[in-house]
């Protein structure tokens, strides 16, 4: 039966067309959509039929937006978040400009100390002014994710809160509402056009939600909702226009950034995605087994090339090494660069080289070695392990266990793995990724590296667990290898 819509040179499914039809209607309403099952797509089908209207396309980072431009129709402008807010702060206050320029990703801790107005010799439950000036980024960091107009005792993180365990009442009271001032003084500081603290990007995204802007759109199509942090969401409750939320509440794993499911919190009928055309009946059937465990009462029907787990993989053909932490990336980069293998690495290794030169520079107690904004303030590699594992900083500890095992070879094993990987991923045989940074792509072949575990139930971490297994095997196309503690965990020969 002919539904009378067609998405690019394909007939819309009968759950696309429920979806279009809505639309059309100009409701709001929010698609739960599984992995593979053309989440996007469909938002271009939409766009499609709504010929008349300024469209604005909301993508999680950078590099889903400018895939998206060169998908949707021209009348849809596809932008971040924080491009959005860019070009809004920008043109309204100009001084921003140079207050990025002095920040960007990181805070310099020299601002930090001068612009929070904190005492000089401030140093609650014995502190060091190291650790004291980490408490300040992350309750900092913390407020410009939230949805909050001021700072708050809930911005101030766990460990943070957990220095004053054994102190007093009024002791602990005392401190929270000292950090909570400062923190407040070095936000209005970093907002404030005048002041020539510096400015990071969160900064100016959090100055654009403050000002509730009301932005010139009829329709807005929010994609990944399920990953979306809560600044955001502020701005997306202020608009009074159409909105259309896709996301998959079972690729949810960035809650260590602050995301929070969108979807779940908003009173809007459901238009669901159920039929996955990037993989077949075992990936689905392996996916749905995980899904069960957390109570989806949905299954993913696999629609795509059919291969039983394990089986058909070819050595010989290009293939997708999926790992669970940045470690295990370089591990698997070492392994294809002793063996000639050519690979690619997921968003390269440059910004991870610079970190990993500077804790270096630590590691040899090299006063003169360059530090990078987010490690300038540490003055001991003791120092970096401490708070590492105080805040549990996973990239840190993968930076940390890299130059250990590394020792005076660090540097040259950092630069020779950035060096021979190739930048694009057709051009290698294997491409190695993070399952964080895997989001959205697939490949006929997907290896799942050794460092999966099942994750233990009895945590409250097991659900986002389950989650970063379901986005991994569904990277896969065709073949998928399990390492064998998943194997184990699933019964799967």
């Amino acid at each position: 039966m002919n539904s009378g819509y067609q998405i690019g040179a394909h007939e819309a499914t009968p759950e696309q067309v429920l979806i279009i039809e809505a639309a059309l209607r100009g409701e709001s309403f929010k698609v739960p959509a599984f992995a593979g099952a053309s989440k996007t797509t469909t938002l271009k089908g939409v766009a499609e039929q709504l010929t008349y209207k300024r469209i604005l396309y909301l993508a999680f980072n950078k590099a889903i937006a400018d895939e998206a431009r060169q998908l949707f129709p021209n009348w849809v402008e596809c932008r971040t978040a924080h491009s959005l807010a860019y070009r809004f702060m920008m043109a309204s206050q100009p001084s921003y400009k140079d207050k990025l320029q002095r920040g960007g990703a990181f805070l310099p801790y020299q601002d930090l100390e001068t612009h929070s107005g904190k005492p000089e010799h401030w140093r609650p439950f014995r502190r060091s002014r190291f650790q004291v000036n980490i408490a300040i980024g992350e309750t900092l960091a913390q407020y410009f994710n939230s949805a909050d107009l001021r700072v708050m005792e809930t911005h101030i993180p766990e460990a943070v809160m957990h220095w004053g365990k054994s102190a007093r009442p009024q002791e602990l009271a005392l401190f929270v509402a000292q950090l909570i001032d400062i923190t407040q003084q070095l936000a209005d500081n970093m907002l404030d056009s005048a002041c020539d603290c510096a400015m990071t990007h969160d900064a100016y995204l959090k100055a654009f939600q403050l000002r509730q802007p009301k932005l010139a759109y009829d329709v807005i199509l929010l994609d990944e909702a399920q990953d979306t942090n809560p600044v955001l969401q502020a701005i997306m409750r202020n608009q009074a226009c159409q909105k259309i939320l896709v996301g998959d509440r079972h690729q949810e794993i960035y809650a260590w950034r602050n995301a929070v499911n969108t979807m779940e919190g908003l009173a809007l009928k459901e238009y669901a995605l159920t039929h996955s055309f990037r993989f077949g009946e075992h990936i689905s059937e392996l996916a749905n087994r995980l899904l069960q465990k957390v109570s989806e009462t949905r299954k993913i029907v696999g629609l795509g090339q059919d291969q039983q787990i394990n089986q058909g993989f070819d050595k010989h053909q290009p293939y997708a090494v999926m790992c669970r932490t940045n470690a295990k990336v370089f591990e698997v980069a070492e392994f294809c660069l002793t063996r000639g293998i050519p690979y690619s690495i997921n968003g390269g290794l440059e910004q991870i080289t610079r970190l990993i030169a500077s804790a270096y520079g630590l590691y040899q107690g090299d006063r003169k070695a360059p530090r990078s904004p987010e490690l300038s303030l540490f003055s001991s590699w003791q120092e970096f392990n401490e708070v590492a594992e105080e805040l549990n900083k996973s990239e840190w500890k993968t930076i940390i266990k890299f130059v250990e095992t590394h020792k005076e070879k660090t540097l040259n094993k950092i630069q020779q793995l950035g060096k021979h990987a190739f930048p694009y991923a057709a051009q290698a045989h294997v491409f190695i990724s993070t399952v964080h940074k895997a989001k959205g792509l697939g490949f006929d072949q997907v290896v799942l590296a050794s460092d999966f575990e099942w994750p233990d139930p009895k945590q409250p971490s097991f659900r986002e667990g389950l989650n970063v297994i379901y986005v991994a095997i569904t990277r896969a196309k065709r073949v998928l290898v399990l390492p064998k503690s998943l194997r184990q965990a699933l019964n799967i020969t």
